[in-house]
C-alpha cells in the first residue's frame, strides 16, 4: 500500500520514467512542433499587431535586428512544450501500469493507472477543450484588460506608451500560457479524485494551503502586478471549488466534508 504523502513522488517518478522510455518520440514531436511553430509564429505576430491588443496611443517598436527571430523562437518553444505535455499525458494514460516505477511501488497505484484507450482519448479532448477556454479567457478578458490598464496608467502621468515588440508579445504569450494551465485545473482534480490518489475530504481540509500555493504559483506564472495575479489566481480557486462541488454531486454516498 502507498500513503497519501508518497503519491506525488510516485506520480512524478512515473512521468520521469515515461519521458525516459519515450525520449525518441518526444524528441521527434518536439522538433517538429518547434519547426512548424516557428513558421506559424510570424503570422501570429502579424495578427497580434493588427488586433485590438494594441491600445490606442500605444506603439510597438523593434530595438535590435534579431528581436523578431528570438520572439518567433520563444513562441515556437511554448507551442512545442504544450504539445509535448499533451502527448506525454495521453501516452501515460495509454501505457498505465507498464511504467515500471508504478508497478513496483504499489499494486493499488498500478491499478489506478491501468491503461484505457477511451480514457486517454477523452483526457486528450478535455485538455484541448479546456485549453481553448483558457485562450478565450485570456484573449477576451485578461490581455485586453491589463494592456488597457497599463496604457492608461502610463498616459495618466503624461508618458508616451512605447513597448518593445519582444516584451509586448511575450507579455501576451505568458498570460495566455498561464490561462491555459489554469483551465486544466478541473481535469487534474477529477483525475486525482477518480483514481482515488487523493480524497475530496483531504482537499477540503487543506483549502487554505492549496489557496496559498495557488496564489504563489500564479505570482510565478503571471506578470508582476496585483491585477494580473488576481486574474490568474481567482479562476484556479473558482475552478477547483466548482470541480469539488460537481464531484460531490456525482458521488452520492461520499461527503465532501
Amino acid at each position: 500500500m502507498y500513503s497519501q504523502d508518497e503519491t506525488p513522488f510516485l506520480i512524478l517518478r512515473s512521468f520521469g520514467e515515461q519521458i525516459r522510455v519515450r525520449v525518441g518520440l518526444l524528441g521527434f514531436v518536439g522538433l517538429t512542433c518547434l519547426t512548424f511553430g516557428y513558421l506559424l509564429a510570424g503570422q501570429g505576430i502579424e495578427w497580434l499587431l493588427s488586433s485590438s491588443f494594441l491600445p490606442e496611443g500605444a506603439e510597438v517598436v523593434v530595438l535590435h535586428p534579431l528581436e523578431v527571430v528570438l520572439l518567433r523562437l520563444k513562441i515556437a518553444g511554448f507551442f512545442s512544450i504544450a504539445v509535448l505535455l499533451l502527448v506525454l499525458s495521453i501516452d501515460v494514460l495509454l501505457r498505465g501500469s507498464k511504467v515500471e516505477s508504478i508497478r513496483e511501488s504499489s499494486s493499488d497505484l498500478s491499478e489506478a493507472f491501468k491503461p484505457h484507450f477511451g480514457t486517454a482519448i477523452l483526457a486528450g479532448i478535455s485538455m484541448l477543450g479546456l485549453s481553448v477556454l483558457g485562450i478565450f479567457y485570456s484573449f477576451e478578458f485578461v490581455v485586453p484588460m491589463l494592456l488597457e490598464y497599463l496604457t492608461s496608467d502610463a498616459q495618466s502621468v503624461g508618458l508616451t506608451t512605447t513597448w518593445q515588440l519582444e516584451a509586448w508579445a511575450g507579455f501576451i504569450v505568458s498570460l495566455t500560457g498561464a490561462s491555459v494551465l489554469v483551465f486544466q485545473t478541473p481535469l487534474v482534480i477529477f483525475a486525482l479524485l477518480r483514481t482515488e490518489l487523493v480524497s475530496r475530504a483531504a482537499v477540503s481540509s487543506r483549502r487554505r494551503e492549496i489557496w496559498f500555493v495557488t496564489v504563489a504559483l500564479s505570482a510565478f506564472l503571471s506578470p508582476p502586478d496585483p491585477l494580473s495575479l488576481m486574474l490568474i489566481a481567482l479562476p484556479v480557486i473558482i475552478l477547483m471549488e466548482g470541480t469539488l462541488f460537481i464531484d460531490s454531486m456525482f458521488s452520492g454516498s461520499r461527503s465532501i466534508r
